[in-house]
């Protein structure tokens, strides 16, 4: 059996296409909304992957239980799209937002069943968000889904 004993040597792989077009629309998502991160994660076997990021914190790569996310209480029906307080939802008591005030997002799944949410997050309470945001990202998805 091989087994790699140092990091691999040499130049890291360009950047997929894919990987390219998601980053430029997650950075729109932020620009627009004055976000500090956009996440697009996937969710899988009870967990929520994140697959890209924008913007700032250590978030893409990690994998977390789903039951442990704003994401699943999203996708439970328990929150709206957009929390302009995630410390003063009730619903969110016992989630580990770290310094997340904000949060919007859209859930949303795939041609091949996958289900994912793009969600933005803000370091501050944002009670300027609201359904034209959610609009907003809705529209992002559109043009996401075929990559995808």
């Amino acid at each position: 059996m091989l087994r790699r004993t140092s990091p691999p040597v040499g130049p890291r792989p360009a950047e997929s296409r894919t990987d390219e077009q998601v980053h430029a629309k997650l950075q729109m998502a932020m620009d627009e909304l004055g976000a500090d991160t956009a996440l697009l994660t996937e969710v899988r076997g009870g967990r929520e992957h994140i697959r890209w990021q924008a913007g700032v914190g250590p978030y893409q790569g990690r994998a977390v239980p789903l039951s442990d996310t704003i994401c699943d209480r999203l996708l439970n029906g328990q929150i709206d799209s957009v929390v302009p307080d995630v410390q003063a939802e009730p619903s969110l008591r016992g989630v580990q937002a770290g310094e997340v005030r904000a949060y919007i997002g859209v859930p949303f799944t795939t041609a091949d069943a996958r289900a994912y949410v793009l969600c933005c997050l803000a370091h501050e309470v944002r009670p300027d968000l609201g359904e034209a945001d959610v609009r907003f990202l809705q529209g992002l998805v559109e043009s996401l889904r075929p990559v995808l």
